[in-house]
């Protein structure tokens, strides 16, 4: 997850149902010919610089697709885009945007006798809250919101989020944009839920928020590990894949993942209810879960990859990195953004802005 400041938009609960016609009809013969039939054209969004073009050639080269690849900023930004019509075929959205959207009935089921290679994923990655059963998405890649903290330059000890309130750390700490994840950190610290919306435990949170404020030198969702890397910061909180590049290049600067609660994300491919080449885009999911293709895009990414399959196909420095291979804990409790009311998310924006303005 590589955004800046996250929203969730929730929309009425709508259930709807495909089907099929039985007989033998030429209409229906030809329909289910047609819904296996490649499409020339395959439409595909991503978050920006997030899935190499090498694995996006060799897509077009093994089917003769070929593919208009467009980027957005945000999730936000993506259910903007569908909501006003633009075309997506395939996406990527994350966790607590796929239950929104599903909400709102701007996904389709996916059918996964076309994605065979689904089976690569391990069973700690399937049936997420967020999609618990496995109906509208697969993981792409994951990751979690730990602590950072450069071991060369910070000799007091660094067990949980209370750790960073130390005065060592006044005007010290690098950490991420985003309302959703620092909010939700000062939610778990005082024992709630990150997706807790009561007013009750807001308030808390934003009075233990706060305490941070005098802590926070930077303000960095795109690049934290620069800042870690070159002393802006000597400890923060950011996205385990900036904290992976940073490690890459300086072996010192760790990660920490509280007992109080660490944050899970994952971003997952989707196929809107819009698309145009439903098939082609399960081929193309199904193509990026194959075992060497998906280490190719992990040894490009350096995020966490759900697929277990690619495991012997990627570089051992990233397998050994701590980064991307947290504790086995973190990754059975740590906990996963869910869609929140629009009222509950104007309430974590606004506990952001004020904190941020201080």
């Amino acid at each position: 997850m590589r955004l800046g400041v996250m929203s969730a938009v929730l929309g009425s609960i709508m259930l709807a149902s495909m089907l099929a016609g039985c007989g033998n009809s030429s209409s229906s013969q030809t329909a289910a010919t047609n819904s296996h039939t490649i499409s020339p054209v395959l439409n595909v969004g991503n978050f920006a610089a997030y899935l190499p073009h090498k694995i996006l050639h060799q897509f077009e080269n093994k089917y003769h697709v070929h593919i208009n690849y467009s980027t957005y900023p945000s999730n936000a930004e993506l259910l903007a885009k569908i909501e006003a019509g633009q075309q997506f075929d395939v996406a990527v959205a994350s966790d607590y945007m796929v239950q929104t959207m599903v909400k709102l009935h701007l996904l389709d089921r996916l059918n996964f006798s076309d994605i065979q290679n689904f089976k690569n994923i391990a069973p700690p990655f399937r049936n997420l809250p967020f999609d618990p059963h496995s109906v509208y998405s697969v993981p792409y890649l994951w990751g979690t919101v730990p602590i950072a903290v450069n071991k060369h330059k910070v000799h007091v000890p660094v067990t949980g989020y209370k750790s960073l309130l130390n005065p060592v750390f006044k005007n010290n700490l690098v950490v991420v944009d985003s309302p959703r994840t620092l909010v939700g950190i000062a939610l778990m610290m005082n024992g709630h839920s990150l997706n807790d919306t009561q007013n009750s435990a807001l308030n808390r949170a934003a009075v233990t928020l706060n305490k941070f404020r005098p802590q926070v030198k930077v303000f960095n969702s795109n690049d934290p590990h620069v800042d870690l890397l070159n002393g802006e910061a000597t400890a923060g909180i950011v996205w385990s894949g900036e904290g992976a590049l940073a490690y890459s290049q300086d072996p010192w600067i760790v990660p920490v993942f509280p007992k109080s609660g660490v944050n899970r994300w994952f971003d997952n491919f989707i196929i809107p209810s819009s698309s145009k080449a439903k098939y082609t885009a399960e081929l193309f999911i199904n193509f990026l879960l194959s075992p060497k293709i998906s280490a190719e895009l992990e040894n490009a990414e350096e995020y966490s990859d759900p697929n277990t399959a690619a495991n012997p196909y990627i570089h051992k420095s990233l397998l050994k990195n701590p980064w991307l291979n947290p504790p086995k804990w973190v990754i059975t409790q740590g906990e996963v953004m869910k869609a929140i009311p629009a009222a509950g998310n104007e309430r974590f924006n606004t506990i952001w802005e004020k904190f941020k303005q201080s």
